[in-house]
């Protein structure tokens, strides 16, 4: 019974690491797993019924998941016992089911698994766990690759502040070195902003200039002080033929740097009307020489 219960608390804490993206140690795994494994012990002795109360249940939980992850703040330690909850209210709903399917002499008593089953354990229970094993071994590499993936990304992240027509607002932007595109007359570096991101400061007419790409037609109507702002930015995408994109001159570009807002100078901003990251987690590109600026 402490090794069946050992096993099977070993891949509930490693499913709710994977879930919470959380790393942990393989020692603090096997530690959690053996004071799991001791409490399910006690409910072979009538001395401990203590053990089976819920306010012991969950105290038990609460070790465990502190012996796994630590305690670094209360928002972060109650989310994670939440994880681990719902993770075993899952498998153990799953798991009874399958007892009563398999072995149909399974009884619940007390929330404790009772079947007729001797020796070693239910045989339900060590098929869940060499199947289990496997599949939480996948689930967390893939989750920590792709957190180790989006940790990379993070690197180049900034906070970016933007300023048109006396108004500001900030997003987030991504450095991306492959970002080239300059102003070919003032060799002015373009940044790429997504345009639901500009159309609270833009006029109408510029929207829809850039919607109709009908530029000679519509420039006309274009206002007066924004036609000295307005620049047409040749460029080719990876795979496509050459384009022409809007741009315009911005009052002000800051990006947070070294703990404080830097003045990226002299910029264009490019209008993308597209999502520019599939999860949303940046919403402008920065030309790389704006770091330079400001370093």
């Amino acid at each position: 019974m402490f090794l069946l219960n050992g096993c099977i608390d070993f891949l509930l804490l490693w499913l709710t690491s994977g879930i919470r993206k959380e790393r942990t140690s393989m020692l603090r795994l096997l530690s959690s797993s053996f004071v799991g494994g001791l409490y399910a012990t006690l409910h072979l002795w009538p001395n401990f019924t203590i053990a089976y109360t819920l306010p012991i249940k969950i105290l038990s939980s609460i070790l465990m998941i502190w012996i796994v992850f630590g305690y670094r703040n209360p928002i972060a330690f109650i989310r994670t016992l939440g994880v681990f909850y719902f993770v075993c209210f899952v498998t153990g709903g799953a798991m009874v089911a399958l007892h009563y399917i398999v072995a149909g002499d399974a009884q619940v008593a007390g929330g404790i698994l009772f079947t007729e089953t001797k020796g070693w354990g239910s045989p339900v229970s060590w098929v869940f766990i060499m199947i289990g094993f496997p599949l939480v071994w996948l689930y967390t590499k893939f989750s920590f690759q792709s957190m180790k993936e989006r940790d990379q990304i993070e690197q180049y992240m900034t906070a970016v502040k933007i300023q048109i027509q006396g108004k500001s607002f900030e997003c987030t932007g991504l450095v991306d070195t492959g970002n080239q595109l300059r102003d070919p007359i003032t060799r002015a570096p373009v940044m790429l902003v997504e345009m639901k991101q500009l159309m609270e400061y833009l006029p109408i007419e510029v929207h829809k200039m850039f919607l109709s790409k009908d530029w000679e037609q519509s420039w006309s109507d274009i206002p007066p002080e924004w036609m000295i702002k307005i620049r047409i930015i040749p460029y080719r995408a990876a795979g496509t033929d050459s384009d022409m994109m809007i741009a315009f001159k911005p009052d002000q570009v800051e990006i947070w740097r070294d703990n404080q807002w830097n003045n990226v100078g002299k910029i264009l901003i490019g209008i993308d009307v597209g999502q520019l990251s599939t999860d949303g987690s940046y919403q402008a590109i920065i030309h790389p020489s704006c770091l330079s600026i400001v370093s």
